[in-house]
């Protein structure tokens, strides 16, 4: 669901924006006229911060006309679509909320509101707003769509399932119905699972797997957790969702390749056949702090990371220590990776092992720690998680653009 695809509806703007044309009538309603065509004219060349700043100038002038309000939310919402096909999400956000103060009655805002929300992982925050949206315009695909998403996150999947079958009956996205199957294999799979939680977590499990042994797993999670959050400095708000599958139920599911070992699309999936000792359940550790470095990172910066960098965090907290990797690297050189965007595409499976994209990108973290720290890359993605372009706040951080550290990369891989 993807309300920020759609276009913006202009004309309705222009229309009512049509009113400013009538002559003044005094200084101060020609005050008001002046800078309301400004704003019109801002609007037309989209230089939409200057539309806003027009709009709001002749608002105090005239606090009551209708007009004026509609194109100071137009002009605010205009900005924040700009700043999220951006990636920068926090700026839109900013830009929605003002979109949101001009016209609270706007269904339509208060829903670009909650998508901004919902890609920062503001999950409560996303669903008040899209509820509200939902009070103002109850039969909106959209906001169906993504009322359907914040249920999937919340583990809710019958509700989910039901807004995404009503979302589709209202002519929503084609992916619906990709929604609605996935939504309803993995509530067969779910159903007669076991269930334990934590502070941080809450863990679904085959039956067969006894109850004393997730039990005993749960403080490891916990203290993974921790560890993640002292060297991140942030962790998820909401609790992680941890689903233990059979292999054939994980396939199904996730519709991952035979080679992953676990996946997070805002819920850690592992799939782990039957367990039935500590030691396994210990075993699988390694696996579930891989895929809780993707829910913190989800949570910091959900957009904007390459794939390389996210991957290669995700091994080193998960164990893969420099010294291994080079070892591995030396017996199996790597094949068609020259750049870090090879490393994404085997990351992907276009090419190469995806065990190679793993190692190196796991070097690429390391030759980030050696120049800088590891506090250039916490900074790196506050930054990012802040908006601004990966390849800015990497050259700033590490002191080096990425062709630079490329090529340092490049040679740690000989």
């Amino acid at each position: 669901m993807d309300v920020g695809s759609r276009a913006f509806p202009w004309q309705v703007v222009l229309c009512a924006l049509s009113l400013f044309a009538l002559p003044a009538q005094a200084a101060g309603a020609g005050s008001f006229s002046e800078n309301a065509k400004r704003g019109f004219a801002m609007m037309q060349s989209q230089r939409f911060e200057e539309a806003a700043e027009s709009f709001a100038e002749a608002l105090k002038v005239e606090p009551a006309s209708e007009p004026a309000r509609k194109g100071l939310a137009s002009a605010w919402a205009a900005l924040g679509l700009s700043h999220l096909h951006a990636g920068r999400l926090r700026q839109s956000r900013d830009c929605f909320e003002q979109a949101v103060a001009a016209r609270p009655e706007s269904a339509e805002y208060r829903l670009l509101l909650a998508q901004a929300l919902y890609r920062e992982g503001e999950m409560r925050a996303a669903r008040r707003e899209t509820d509200q949206a939902l009070e103002l315009a109850p039969d909106g695909a959209a906001a169906r769509d993504l009322s359907g998403d914040l249920y999937d996150r919340e583990g809710q999947l019958n509700l989910a399932i039901a807004e995404w079958e009503a979302a589709a009956k209202a002519g929503g996205s084609p992916m619906l119905a990709e929604k609605i199957a996935r939504g309803r294999r993995e509530m067969t799979a779910e159903e007669g699972m076991g269930r334990e939680s934590s502070r941080y977590f809450v863990i679904l499990y085959e039956r067969d797997v006894p109850r004393s042994l997730v039990q005993g797993f749960l403080p490891l999670l916990d203290t993974a957790f921790n560890t993640l959050h002292d060297r991140l400095g942030e962790y998820p708000r909401d609790e992680i969702k941890v689903i233990l599958y059979s292999r054939v139920a994980y396939r199904d599911i996730t519709q991952a390749p035979d080679w992953s070992g676990g996946a997070y699309d805002g819920k850690i999936r592992i799939p782990v056949g039957g367990l039935t000792t500590v030691e396994e359940a210990a075993g699988l550790l390694a696996i579930l702090i891989h895929e809780m470095t993707h829910a913190f990172l989800y949570r910091m910066a959900p957009r904007g990371l390459p794939l390389w960098f996210n991957e290669g965090l995700a091994t080193m907290f998960q164990g893969w220590e420099p010294a291994m990797v080079h070892a591995w690297i030396a017996e199996h050189p790597p094949e068609g990776i020259e750049t870090l965007d090879d490393v994404d595409r085997t990351l992907r499976g276009r090419g190469g092992t995806v065990t190679a994209g793993y190692a190196a990108a796991r070097l690429a973290i390391g030759e980030l720690e050696e120049v800088r720290g590891f506090g250039a890359v916490r900074r790196i993605i506050s930054g990012v998680g802040a908006g601004q372009p990966f390849a800015d706040v990497f050259r700033d951080e590490v002191r080096m653009d990425l062709a630079e550290f490329q090529d340092r990369w490049r040679r740690s891989l000989r």
